[in-house]
């Protein structure tokens, strides 16, 4: 039974090798964590051999697999790198065209005009202008852009 008590630093170098290799067919970043504690811990048995029983291996492959997720999870929110939030634009491209100016392809009238953004045409809202003045999105409503004229005064 003591045999199977045994791991050995290549144990762990290669269990978290496995566990970063899932990652990359899995959702989410959670083995990534569980990976960086494996191979930790398989550093430190390799570099001080028979010094941490098994018991104390399993406790600093935890520690430190939740630690570096802790410290991830800070760094992103630190770094707004943190994907978790409402704030992306993926599937809501009317978002991502906030603070972008175009030219006017049909008149804003009683408050209603037209842009074209790339290959197609959206609908706007603003004051009245004329066809082919400069209007920044401001805003937007399901699919129609809220825009403002980028030069009020000409």
């Amino acid at each position: 039974m003591e045999y199977f008590l045994q791991i050995e630093y290549w144990h762990w170098l290669v269990f978290g090798l496995v566990l970063l290799i899932l990652e990359i067919f899995a959702p989410g970043a959670i083995l990534l964590w569980f990976g960086v504690g494996a191979l930790v811990v398989g550093v430190l048995q390799l570099l001080m051999p028979g010094v941490m029983p098994p018991e104390v291996q399993w406790l600093v492959f935890s520690l430190i697999s939740v630690a570096s997720l802790v410290l991830w999870k800070r760094y992103a929110k630190k770094h707004k790198l943190d994907q978790d939030d409402d704030s992306g634009s993926l599937n809501q491209r009317s978002k991502s065209l906030i603070g972008r100016e175009f030219n006017l392809s049909n008149a804003i009238v009683n408050g209603v005009g037209k842009v074209r953004v790339g290959d197609s045409y959206w609908r706007v809202e603003g004051p009245d202008l004329p066809e082919g003045n400069k209007v920044k999105v401001v805003g937007f409503e399901g699919a129609t852009l809220k825009v403002e004229a980028v030069n009020p005064e000409a």
